[in-house]
């Protein structure tokens, strides 16, 4: 599916067909967002018969791209940026879905494989204030980047609760359920890093007046999107850390009731070795044996036995064992 919409300088406000495309590319005096939403073959064709772009910048938009990146052409930036997959997080999965942005002189194309919040909200609000579109297409471009941002900041508020619940869960109560999620947190961790990190530097360079298609004024909006997406990218690496040494924790805690649960088995052990060896001893088959035909020498042998646990007991305890 294509999506067109239009503004000219004065405010004028259309929402044309596929077949006005080449008309208004030629009006320099409008701006023209084209959003390809899971487009068919016959309309990723217009990349080609319509907007003249270079063929590698159509197989990377075609194709799935794992990084952020961007790429000067010329007359226009080929920019691949991600942003948080509404869909997977409703069914309580991390994952990102590439956004690719072709940023011309007096239009803007965005291209996406399914639903994008970022993409969705901007258009709507396009369409009921349209002095979005008004200025240079950079602008809009920002909108739709600040919108895709903003939508990272509950997922780091979630993942900050979740590193919370889980150092809590380690000195309470730690099972292996608990290594379970601690693992699982670190992959999407690292995951956000991997993705995050990159995107950070295209706002940079975005905001750096390194590209001509970028006016000065539209950089420092970029710049705020880049603070926030800093901020992100601190966080990410904040978590990781918080993460690793939780698993140190969480090793010791586990190692230290190890060591307990062997300070038991031990004490035990240790007392019955004696008894062990007492009762080992009338156990034998000797008819002389102290106290074998005595009315009480079995209650004599328990009371030893008695006396020396006892004991024993007295010696662990007053040496802190």
């Amino acid at each position: 599916m294509v999506h067109i919409i239009s503004c000219s300088r004065n405010g004028e406000f259309k929402e044309p067909t596929v077949e006005n495309l080449t008309e208004l590319l030629s009006d320099k005096d409008s701006i023209t967002w084209v959003d390809f939403d899971s487009p068919t073959e016959k309309e990723i064709s217009l990349l080609t018969d319509v907007f003249k772009f270079h063929p590698l910048a159509i197989e990377d938009c075609i194709s799935f791209v794992p990084n952020p990146k961007i790429d000067d052409y010329g007359d226009y930036l080929y920019v691949v940026i991600h942003g948080i997959n509404a869909e997977a997080l409703k069914k309580d999965e991390l994952e990102t879905h590439d956004l690719d942005i072709f940023l011309g002189k007096n239009y803007l194309i965005t291209f996406h494989k399914g639903y994008f919040r970022s993409v969705d909200s901007v258009r709507e609000r396009s369409k009921k204030n349209c002095s979005i579109l008004q200025k240079d297409p950079e602008f809009l471009m920002h909108k739709i980047i600040d919108a895709l941002v903003d939508n990272y900041l509950p997922i780091m508020d979630d993942l900050g609760d979740k590193v919370d619940e889980l150092e809590k869960e380690i000195f309470a109560r730690p099972e292996q359920k608990t290594l379970n999620k601690l693992f699982a947190l670190k992959k999407d961790i690292l995951y956000l890093r991997r993705i995050v990190h990159p995107q950070r530097e295209i706002l940079r360079n975005l905001s750096s007046g390194e590209y001509k298609q970028i006016c000065f004024e539209c950089t420092m909006h970029f710049k705020d999107v880049y603070d926030h997406l800093f901020m992100i990218s601190e966080l990410t690496e904040s978590y990781r850390d918080t993460i690793s040494g939780a698993m140190e924790a969480y090793l010791s805690v586990v190692s230290n009731r190890l060591n307990e649960v062997i300070k038991v088995l031990t004490v035990f052990a240790t007392i019955l070795m004696p008894l062990t060896l007492i009762s080992g001893i009338f156990g034998m088959n000797f008819d002389y044996i102290p106290l074998l035909k005595s009315t009480y020498g079995f209650f004599a042998a328990m009371g030893i036995m008695g006396i020396i646990a006892i004991g024993m007991l007295w010696f662990f305890k007053r040496k802190g064992w």
